[in-house]
């Protein structure tokens, strides 16, 4: 799948809030009719959803119930796509077109994320709204579709349905007849062009809701249960010294505490440690470890279950910070901004990418991963019979790329009570 450049503006903001999607198209003829049967599945974005006005990041709502179901249920109201393919006989130098076919919002039943919609029922009009070929050798007529260039007609009805009914199999590419036994490969620098729209307003109101609860403004269904916490005036003791041991019977229960009115520690009914909303989101428990993890708005905190900040190499904030099965921290700091390396979908590496000397190495490892997946792309599709590369065609898969770059970073190595292993500074993949 290549998207249409020249429509960036109107396909991008759309693709914005689907993490990945997939169009089925399947056409034929009845009688002298042609049929559209497509199909839309796709997965919502879980990191954010963009509105009109705002933009609703999951994990800030996340802590909402209501405001989470409401961001699961969001889904587009319209989809409009033009999906491009060759349209090849068995004998090439016959009857091969390139064919651009105009998926219509009205065509399409749209279900939830992760979902398919129960029935699709198939869709007909007239051939000039549903389906223009190009079939001589003249490049021109090879430029993209938009949805617009199509119109009501069956002027050409009949040259397009003889083309479309000789098809055996697509491809990216059409075989155009230059002269009688000459033909030409031919094929658009593009072939997929998708615009989707959102309920924007639905995706505000989260926004606004979500900003309501913080300022207290309106409160959630359950909100009695975190104000009543709020309220607790247990008195607590929370310094790093000798006199803390006096207190370690009372902190073997030690609970992280994420509600509208602060993030802190508490053990059964005293609170231990709260930390400021405005500079920290929430607090969570370390796995497999003493500790816990504070995020802000500055960066990661390892804390203890006193609330107090822990120290690696130096160093109290952190980029990132992650644990293994073992309890075996890792720490890492960003020593530099992101550098963009390209823009894939469908790559494999052949080892887990670990921390390089030269950026020039992880640029290398991005582009190796490329030549092997363009490699088995053509490798499967040679291996397929005939049969199959029928079926396969008359499907077009849409599949959101992955952005890659690289950064240089400092990775801290510990065990589960902060013991220093290893200490690295390179470049990684991100």
């Amino acid at each position: 799948m290549t998207m249409d450049p020249q429509q960036d503006r109107e396909i991008n903001p759309g693709l914005m809030n689907v993490s990945s999607m997939a169009l089925r198209v399947r056409i034929w003829t009845v009688l002298d009719d042609i049929v559209t049967n497509p199909v839309f599945a796709y997965k919502l974005n879980m990191e954010y959803l963009r509105g009109k006005k705002h933009t609703v990041w999951f994990q800030q709502i996340s802590k909402y119930p209501d405001l989470v179901v409401r961001y699961k249920a969001i889904r587009p109201t319209s989809v409009n796509a033009v999906v491009g393919m060759g349209l090849n006989p068995d004998n090439e130098y016959e009857f091969g077109a390139y064919a651009f076919f105009n998926i219509r919002n009205n065509d399409l039943l749209i279900a939830a994320s992760e979902k398919l919609p129960y029935a699709a029922a198939p869709a007909s009009g007239s051939w000039g709204s549903i389906v223009q070929m190009a079939y001589s050798d003249e490049g021109h007529h090879y430029h993209f579709r938009h949805p617009s260039d199509f119109q009501s007609s069956n002027a050409n009805k009949e040259t397009m349905y003889k083309f479309l009914t000789k098809a055996t199999h697509a491809a990216p590419y059409a075989w155009a007849k230059v002269q009688s036994g000459t033909v030409r490969k031919r094929n658009p620098p593009c072939n997929t062009y998708i615009r989707i729209t959102w309920p924007e307003a639905a995706i505000d109101a989260i926004q606004e809701l979500y900003l309501k609860y913080e300022r207290g403004e309106e409160k959630p269904p359950g909100e009695e249960v975190a104000e009543a916490l709020a309220k607790k005036n247990a008195e607590r003791y929370n310094r790093d010294d000798e006199w803390a041991a006096a207190y370690e019977d009372d902190l073997k229960d030690v609970e992280a505490v994420n509600d509208r009115n602060f993030i802190g520690l508490k053990s059964k009914s005293r609170v231990i440690a709260t930390f400021e909303k405005e500079k920290y989101y929430n607090i969570s428990p370390l796995r497999n470890t003493p500790f816990f993890e504070l995020n802000g708005k500055e960066g990661k905190y390892i804390v203890d279950k006193r609330g107090n900040r822990q120290t690696i190499d130096g160093a109290t904030r952190f980029d990132y910070i992650t644990t293994d099965d073992k309890g075996q921290i890792t720490a890492e700091i960003y020593l530099s901004d992101k550098t963009f390396i390209a823009r894939e979908s469908g790559l494999r590496f052949n080892e887990s990418p670990g921390i390089y000397n030269a950026p020039q190495e992880v640029v290398k490892l991005v582009e190796d991963a490329i030549a092997r997946r363009n490699r088995a792309r053509e490798e499967e599709w040679n291996r397929l019979s005939e049969d199959e590369k029928k079926r396969r065609s008359g499907t077009v898969s849409i599949v959101m790329a992955t952005s890659y770059h690289f950064r240089k970073i400092k990775r801290l190595v510990t065990t589960s009570h902060l013991q220093l292993l290893s200490k690295k500074e390179g470049y990684v993949l991100h």
